[in-house]
């Protein structure tokens, strides 16, 4: 396998949301300083308490477990050749998830079987994702937004079932809109702006097109609990996976910090806000490699979720603004989700009446990264375009002409008839 050079763990964004929004949508172009964010209402240490009990860890660690499944799938894929593959599974799960409530039969048990959701019923996991929201929306000292949204041509009658379970369970507005349109295309990049806070300006180039668009997505703008000092950054050496070196912007910073190290790895995490969210950095030694910290990865997290020690630590971190994008089709397949990409074999039938036609004909997801002394700036979008699959051609009329006719030579235009007759025997 090729060797990538990740800056951060994995778990950056496996928690990362918040509240969502409903309201109108403006058609044109972003204009302007990016949007403000509102801020979520902190729940008592009460309240937090009683969320949490209801929260399906289960859940949780099943969709960790896919964004590392999903980040192994994209590493070994050769067309994404940077060094760095950064993604949100938080993001990808929540569209997937509004996906997955369309679904029926063989298409729903793929999807369920690849996110860890299998033998759940799908009402528990709209209300362990409803709950998981507004567990993390709430309070933490940082700002964060989620949203989600559906949209879908004129005329599409989505179920009234479907449209309760993501409106209840993923806060997502729904919106009818023509998909081939620009207003449309204006209509849903304005929207991924707003909700991004401005980071990301644009999920298509081009309308989607098709018969719905669902997308999720996120914004997160964290402070350290402890900055680091601006006047302490210095450009430094980093050393590339192929033992070159580049210089780098690197902060640094002496403080308490919960560490732990094992043979090969040393882990720190950095608070944001009140310290209920951090950022996971995950250090291969120098005697060990990415990909040997990725197999470790991989095969099992556990390793890294507990039995930290309060240690002093003087941190070296880079200062870095990462961005990428990617098409999920291929990944999506490779883990086993094949039938809703396949448009003889999707079943939508639970999104609407004529959804036995629809498939999935698309999956982009962007995600940027901003770290830097004051913290972390980071925004996701996951746009999952559904398509409907074309008429099936009409049975064609038989026509065997093995017995007397008649013909005519025709001038289409005027319709004379220029030569006709019978032939009886040809």
């Amino acid at each position: 396998m090729r060797k990538r050079q990740v800056l951060i763990g994995l778990c950056l964004l496996l928690g990362l949301t918040a509240c969502t929004q409903d309201g109108g949508l403006q058609q044109g172009e972003p204009q302007g300083s990016a949007p403000q964010q509102p801020k979520a209402k902190e729940l008592s240490v009460n309240e937090r308490k009683e969320v949490l009990g209801k929260v399906d860890t289960g859940m949780m660690n099943a969709q960790n477990a896919f964004g590392l499944r999903l980040h192994q799938a994209l590493s070994d894929n050769p067309e994404y050749t940077s060094d760095n593959l950064i993604i949100s599974p938080y993001s990808i799960t929540q569209a997937l998830a509004l996906a997955y409530n369309g679904t029926a039969g063989d298409t729903a048990a793929e999807m369920s079987d690849m996110l860890g959701w299998k033998g759940m019923k799908t009402a528990d996991i709209n209300e362990g994702n409803r709950q998981l929201r507004s567990l993390l929306e709430n309070g933490g000292g940082v700002e964060l937004n989620v949203a989600n949204s559906v949209w879908h041509r004129p005329g599409l009658k989505l179920k009234e079932a479907y449209l309760k379970a993501v409106k209840d369970g993923y806060g997502a507005e729904v919106v009818e809109t023509d998909l081939k349109s620009g207003d449309a295309l204006k209509a849903i990049n304005k929207w991924v702006y707003d909700k991004t806070g401005g980071m990301i300006p644009a999920i298509y180039e081009d309308p989607p097109g098709g018969v719905a668009v669902l997308i999720n997505a996120i914004y997160f703008n964290g402070g350290w609990m402890d900055e680091f000092d601006p006047a302490h950054t210095v450009d430094e050496a980093f050393t590339l996976a192929d033992g070159s070196t580049q210089k780098v912007p690197m902060m640094k910073r002496e403080g308490q910090y919960s560490y732990k190290e094992g043979e090969s790895w040393q882990a720190v995490r950095i608070p944001y806000g009140d310290g209920r969210m951090h950022m996971l950095v995950i250090l291969p030694k120098g005697s060990s490699s990415m990909d040997e910290l990725h197999q470790l990865l991989w095969k099992d997290t556990s390793v890294w979720k507990d039995d930290y020690s309060f240690e002093t630590v003087r941190l070296d971190l880079p200062k870095f603004k990462l961005e990428q994008s990617f098409e999920l089709p291929d990944a999506l397949r490779g883990l086993g989700m094949v039938k809703a990409f396949d448009a003889g074999e999707a079943d939508f039938s639970n999104m609407a009446e004529e959804g036995d036609g629809f498939w999935i004909d698309h999956v982009q997801h962007k995600i940027i990264v901003d770290v830097s002394e004051k913290g972390t700036k980071a925004a996701a979008v996951t746009a999952m375009g559904i398509t409907e699959s074309a008429e099936p051609p009409a049975q064609p009329v038989v026509m065997k002409i093995n017995r007397p006719f008649f013909f005519a030579i025709e001038d289409r235009d005027t319709g004379t008839w220029l030569f006709m007759g019978s032939v009886l025997r040809p």
